[in-house]
């Protein structure tokens, strides 16, 4: 009977599903997410009073910084390195930062949320696009 009970003690944690290693909610209806690892990190969005809608991701992964008020999340992310065909690889280039603006709107769908974004830019295009945008000056990224 010990046997059987430590086996399932063990076993528990497999059988149980896995959670996100992190999860923090930003604003409205987008969310900081990582999924396995913290290299996953992405912003994704998720319809809030809907616990079955799924979290779609925006960004992709490699998300290390983000900032946000009402109207704008800033993102910084590790460009993801690609295969010979040009599919994403789970490993990032640490020496290159891509820049997003996601104009923040509660009322999309996920599909929408997924095209609802400016970016990737380098650090030029992205200041140009922020002063474009009217992003205001005093959001201020932070690192989860």
């Amino acid at each position: 009977m010990k046997t059987v009970v430590s086996l399932l003690v063990l076993l528990l944690p497999l059988l149980s599903g896995c959670g996100f290693v992190y999860e923090r909610h930003l604003v409205g209806n987008y969310y900081l997410i990582a999924v396995d690892t913290w290299e996953d990190m992405d912003v994704c969005y998720h319809r809030q009073g809907n616990e079955d809608a799924p979290y779609t991701g925006i960004t992709g992964a490699g998300v290390y910084e983000v900032g946000y008020d009402d109207d704008f999340i800033l993102v910084k992310a590790y460009r993801a390195l690609r295969d010979t065909t040009g599919i994403p690889l789970p490993r990032y280039d640490r020496n290159i930062t891509e820049y997003y603006i996601i104009p923040v709107n509660n009322a999309q769908e996920a599909w929408e949320a997924q095209e609802n974004k400016f970016g990737a830019f380098g650090k030029e295009d992205f200041d140009a696009m922020r002063k474009e945008l009217g992003v205001p000056d005093d959001i201020v990224f932070w690192r989860p």
